[in-house]
């Protein structure tokens, strides 16, 4: 009995032995928890600036946040300005898994971004899914009478993106995609939790309202951020957090240390709440004192990027504050707040010259954290008929009001 016993505990303790050596699977096997694809359009300056290789550093953030994700995907599209072409690479469970060249494209290009999303979102299904915006952007700026889904801007910077198209790092690129081609692009892909834009001033109504049926939430920034952009090491493991992601990828970006010694303004929309927000600012519009002209007096209202004079992205909040009756602000703030869920403010954020800050006061009553454009005087052949691309433009009568 006493041997029996013996050979009963060797071949247990055998088989315990043997279950813990074996090996960890290379891949996962079925779903995971969510897939995150971060868009890296960097075949601009971001690839290297004055000396300084804003793509390969945040590479290298990304590989350290990649260690505590679990059983979650992070997948990266790597096209940066270099004769290597573009690549995919996957990361599950604290590793690399895979890496794949990709053909040769402009990361601008609308069709581009929806086969690299389709392909990652593919090659690893997910309960969830999320998307990181890497690059160059002016907000939803618009140049060209096409909305079509292969519309590729040549034009000055506009909307998102940034391609050189010849793997030059000298300048910010050449080559730019509208936001409503973006959203025909992701429309028919898996549906978003999130997409979270780490590029400059993407976080203004019009891409939250054209981008409302695609994504739960958008986060961002309104303002222009420094080229460092995210602290991937922090943002990576909080894209992965399954109730409240958004409030902790603003935490963990807004917590980043510059040299500066500013912060990046930082805000996050609900989607659902867009549509809500576009009928309470038709209504608002209406209240406004706008006198024999259309356009108003900006002056001391919060801006976000502009040249000289030419300042077009302005703080949506600030807006209705400084234009509308107290009573009809009141009305109006009910609905923004439930649109944007959640903000950090500063009072002053990393610019390249392009924002006085002596010229408006930013602090809690004023700032709300996303950017509206109101049409101007000297936008008439520009901007102001550029609007009229967006849905924003519709949903929120300005041509109503006369703009």
């Amino acid at each position: 009995m006493k041997n029996t016993l013996i050979s009963l505990f060797a071949l247990a303790a055998t088989v315990v032995a043997c279950h813990k050596n074996d090996p960890e699977p290379d891949k996962p096997e079925g779903k995971v928890e969510r897939t995150v694809l971060i868009y890296m359009a960097g075949e601009n300056n971001l690839s290297n600036w004055s000396g300084t290789k804003y793509a390969d550093l945040d590479l290298k953030e990304m590989k350290e946040g990649i260690k505590t994700i679990g059983n979650n995907i992070l997948a990266i599209y790597v096209d940066k300005a270099e004769t290597t072409p573009p690549y995919l690479l996957y990361y599950w469970n604290g590793r690399l898994i895979d890496s794949i060249p990709m053909p040769e494209s402009l990361t601008s290009d609308p069709a581009t971004l929806e086969t690299v999303v389709r392909k990652a979102f593919t090659d690893y299904p997910a309960n969830s899914y999320g998307l990181g915006l890497w690059g160059h952007a002016t907000g939803w700026l618009f140049k060209n009478d096409s909305i079509e889904y292969t519309s590729v801007v040549t034009a000055r910077k506009k909307a998102y993106g940034g391609d050189t198209g010849n793997n030059s790092s000298s300048g910010t690129g050449n080559t730019w995609m509208n936001i409503p081609s973006m959203a025909k692009a992701l429309k028919h892909l898996p549906h978003l939790d999130f997409i979270f834009a780490d590029c400059c001033n993407f976080m203004c109504v019009e891409c939250a309202y054209e981008l409302r049926d695609v994504t739960d939430y958008l986060i961002g920034s309104p303002a222009e951020i420094p080229a460092v952009g995210a602290p991937y090491e922090k943002v990576v493991p909080a894209m992965m957090d399954k109730t409240n992601f958004w409030q902790a990828i603003v935490d963990r970006y807004y917590e980043q240390h510059l040299a500066s010694g500013n912060k990046v303004p930082l805000a996050v929309v609900k989607s659902s709440e867009v549509a809500s927000l576009a009928s309470a600012t038709r209504t608002i519009l209406h209240t406004f004192e706008f006198g024999d002209s259309p356009y108003l007096n900006m002056r001391g209202t919060i801006y976000y990027t502009g040249y000289l004079d030419n300042k077009y992205l302005f703080d949506m909040n600030n807006i209705m504050l400084k234009f509308a009756p107290e009573a009809e602000y009141q009305s109006w703030k009910q609905a923004f707040d439930k649109a944007v869920i959640y903000s950090k403010i500063s009072e002053k954020w990393d610019t390249g010259g392009h924002v006085n800050f002596y010229d408006f006061t930013v602090d809690e009553q004023t700032y709300g954290g996303i950017s509206m454009f109101v049409p101007q005087y000297r936008l008439q052949n520009t901007d102001n008929q550029y609007i009229q691309k967006m849905g924003w433009y519709y949903a929120a009568g300005y041509s109503e009001v006369g703009w």
